[in-house]
C-alpha cells in the first residue's frame, strides 16, 4: 500500500518537483507475512521465517518503486534515501516474537538503547546523477536532522536560517566527500532498555567527532568512548579523559535543559 501510493504520486507529478516521505510499517509489530512471502524461508524456524519474508517483502517493494522510476526517465535525477529510525526491537518485548529477530551486528544495544545498536542505522542514498556509486562513507557522523538542509542544498530549495534548525548541510557527504560536521549530536531515551543489561545505557548522550558520551542526569555516571576505535563501546574512558568528560557533560546538560540551543 505505501509503495502503491508513492507510485501513484510520482506517476501525478512527473512533470514537475517532488518530495516524498514513505514510511513502511514493516517489520515492526505485529507481522503479517503472507505465505507466500515465508516461502523461500520455509526452513527457518517460525519467528524468523516470518521476520525475513517480512523483510524481503520490503526489498521487493522499493524495487517496484525504483522500477517505476526507471521506466518514467526520473531515475537519473531523483535522489533517494533509505534508513531507519533506531535499531532492531528486542524479543522480551510484548508481542514481539516475530519482529524481536532482527540482529544488530557486532554492536552492543538494541531499540531503546543509546549504545550503537541501538541508535546506529542504515544509510543507503541512490542519486546517478550525483552520487558515486559504491561509495562507503565511514568518517561522516550523519544524522537524521541533516536530512532537510542537505536535501534543500541539493534541490537549491530555501530553509531557514542555520540557529532555527537542528541540522547541518552535508551535500559534500554525499557527492563524495567526507565531512567532519560543526556540530554534536544529541539524544535524550525517554523509555527504559529491556532486555540484556548489556544494552542498558545512560539515558543522555552526545556525539561529537571521535567522542560519544552518555550519562544518567539523576547520577553521576559516565561512559565516554572513542567510536571510531572502539565502535563496539566495550572500553569506557571516562576516568582517563577527564577534560572531555566534563567538556561534553556540560554541553549535554545543557543542551538538556534547553535543546533550542546546541
Amino acid at each position: 500500500m505505501v509503495i502503491d501510493e508513492t507510485i501513484r504520486f510520482v506517476e501525478q507529478t512527473k512533470n514537475k518537483p517532488f518530495f516524498i516521505d514513505s514510511w513502511f510499517f514493516d517489520p515492526h509489530a505485529k507481522l503479517t507475512t503472507t505465505p507466500e512471502q515465508m516461502e523461500p524461508y520455509k526452513k527457518h524456524g517460525s519467528p524468523f521465517r516470518i521476520y525475513y519474508g517480512s523483510v524481503t517483502d520490503i526489498d521487493r517493494q522499493i524495487g517496484r518503486l525504483l522500477q517505476r522510476l526507471d521506466d518514467l526517465g526520473l531515475a537519473e535525477n531523483t535522489i533517494l534515501l533509505f534508513s531507519s529510525d533506531n535499531g532492531p526491537e528486542d524479543i522480551l518485548i510484548d508481542n514481539t516474537e516475530e519482529h524481536g529477530v532482527g540482529d544488530p551486528g557486532p554492536f552492543r544495544g538494541r531499540k531503546r538503547s543509546g549504545y550503537e545498536g541501538g541508535i546506529r542505522v542504515p544509510f543507503l542514498v541512490r542519486w546517478p546523477k550525483g552520487v558515486p556509486a559504491g561509495r562507503v562513507d565511514e568518517s561522516t557522523v550523519f544524522g537524521a536532522v541533516d536530512f532537510l538542509p542537505t536535501l534543500a542544498s541539493l534541490a537549491g530549495a530555501r530553509v531557514p536560517a542555520p540557529a532555527e534548525i537542528d541540522g547541518e548541510n552535508l551535500a559534500p557527504a554525499l557527492k563524495g566527500t567526507g565531512v567532519e560536521r560543526r556540530r554534536p549530536l544529541f539524544w535524550d531515551l525517554k523509555e527504559d532498555t529491556v532486555g540484556n543489561p548489556i544494552n542498558r545505557s545512560p539515558k543522555l548522550i552526545i556525539r561529537e567527532g571521535r567522542w560519544k558520551l552518555l550519562l544518567n542526569p539523576d547520577s553521576g555516571y559516565v561512559e565516554l568512548y572513542d567510536i571510531v576505535k572502539n565502535p563496539l563501546e566495550v572500553d569506557n574512558l571516562a576516568s582517563e579523559n577527564p577534560e572531555v568528560v566534563r567538556r561534553l557533560s556540560a554541553r549535554l546538560r545543557a543542551w538538556k535543559q534547553n535543546p533550542a540551543e546546541p
